[in-house]
C-alpha cells in the first residue's frame, strides 16, 4: 500500500509546482520567450508518453492520462462513500503521523518540490479508501499476525549487506597494472577511476551496498576471506576480471515484531485476503460504465468515453 502512495506522490511532484500564468514566460532561449500557454499545451500533448498495457507500450497524451487518473480517483472516493468506508479525518491524520514518525522531514521534503500538505493528505485519503474497500469484512487477529511472522522469517530478515567498490579489467596486463599501483600504495578509488572498465569508475569504483543473496557463491567466498577496508583477490567473471574492496559490512538482522511491523503485517494479510473476497477492479469498471461524465475538452472526449466503456468509437 505504501508503494502505491509513493508512486502517486512521485507522479504528483512532476506537476505540483508548475502552476504558472499562461501569459508569463516559462523559458527564455537566446532572447526568445516560451509562454506558459505553449508550455501547458505541449505538456498536454507531449509525444512519446504513454503507459504499459499487457506488456506493450502505448502512446497516450499526458492530458488524457491526467484526466483518466483524476476520474478514477473521484470514482474511488465515491465508491468508498457509497459503501460507508470513506476515509475520515482522524484516519488521514493517523496515517500522516505514521509517515512523519518514519521520516520527520516527510512533509518538508515534499514541500520543497512544490507538494503542499493538502495534496499529501489527498493522496493519503486515496490510499485509505483503496485499503478499506479491498479489506471490507476482513479481520486479522494478533495470533494470525504472529503465526505469519514466525512462518516467514525470510520476509522479516534483512540479509547481510556488503558495501563494495570494484575494479574491473579485461586482461592479464591490466590486472598487473592495477596490482602494481595498489601495491605502491595508491588508493583503490583512484585506481578504479583510472583503470576500471566498469561504469562505477565514474563514482570512483563505488558500487554501494549489495545484499549477500544478490552475489554469486564465488564472490561471497572471496568476500568472506577479506577484511573490511581490504581488497579481494582477482575473481574471473563471465567477461572481465574483477577485484572488490569491502568498504563496510552490515550483519544479517531479523526485524522485531514491534508495533509498526505488526501493523504492516496485519495490513498485508488483510489486503491479500481482501483481494480474493472484494473485487475492487470490478466495482471500478461498473462505476465507470455508470458514471455521468462531461468532457469539456473535445479532443479528449472520444478517449475518455472509450475508457469509461461508454462507446465513443
Amino acid at each position: 500500500m505504501k508503494q502505491w502512495f509513493l508512486a502517486a506522490i512521485a507522479a504528483l511532484s512532476c506537476w505540483a509546482s508548475a502552476q504558472l500564468p499562461l501569459d508569463k514566460p516559462v523559458l527564455t532561449v537566446n532572447g526568445e520567450s516560451i509562454s506558459g500557454a505553449e508550455y501547458y499545451r505541449r505538456m498536454e500533448f507531449l509525444t512519446g508518453v504513454g503507459r504499459m498495457i499487457n506488456g506493450r507500450f502505448l502512446d497516450a497524451a499526458p492530458g488524457f492520462l491526467t484526466m483518466q487518473r483524476l476520474l478514477d480517483e473521484r470514482l474511488l472516493l465515491q465508491i468508498a462513500k457509497e459503501k460507508s468506508v470513506a476515509p475520515t479525518k482522524p484516519e488521514i491524520d493517523a496515517l500522516l503521523k505514521e509517515r512523519l514518525d518514519e521520516d520527520p522531514k516527510f512533509l518538508e521534503n515534499l514541500a520543497r518540490v512544490g507538494i503542499p500538505k493538502e495534496d499529501v493528505e489527498y493522496q493519503i485519503s486515496l490510499e485509505i479508501a483503496e485499503f478499506k474497500l479491498v479489506t471490507m469484512g476482513i479481520n486479522v487477529t494478533d495470533q494470525e499476525v504472529e503465526k505469519f511472522y514466525n512462518d516467514n522469517p525470510a520476509l522479516f530478515t534483512t540479509p547481510k549487506m556488503f558495501k563494495l567498490s570494484v575494479i574491473s579489467v579485461r586482461d592479464e596486463a591490466a590486472k598487473a597494472q592495477v596490482d602494481a599501483q595498489l601495491g605502491a600504495g595508491r588508493a583503490f578509488a583512484e585506481v578504479a577511476k583510472d583503470l576500471s572498465v566498469d561504469a562505477s569508475r565514474l563514482n570512483n569504483g563505488l558500487l554501494g551496498s549489495l545484499p549477500a543473496n544478490a552475489l554469486s557463491d564465488l564472490v561471497i567466498k572471496e568476500l568472506e576471506k577479506t577484511k573490511i577496508g581490504s581488497a579481494t583477490a582477482w575473481i574471473k567473471g563471465e567477461i572481465n576480471w574483477v577485484k572488490f574492496k569491502i568498504e563496510d559490512i552490515t550483519p544479517e538482522r531479523k526485524q522485531a515484531l514491534d508495533p509498526p511491523t505488526r501493523t504492516a503485517t496485519r495490513r498485508k494479510l488483510m489486503m491479500d485476503r481482501g483481494r480474493v473476497r472484494n473485487n475492487l477492479d470490478q466495482w471500478m469498471r461498473e462505476a465507470r460504465q455508470k458514471a455521468k461524465v462531461t468532457v469539456n475538452q473535445p479532443q479528449f472526449e472520444r478517449s475518455v468515453k472509450q475508457y469509461l466503456g461508454q462507446g465513443g468509437s
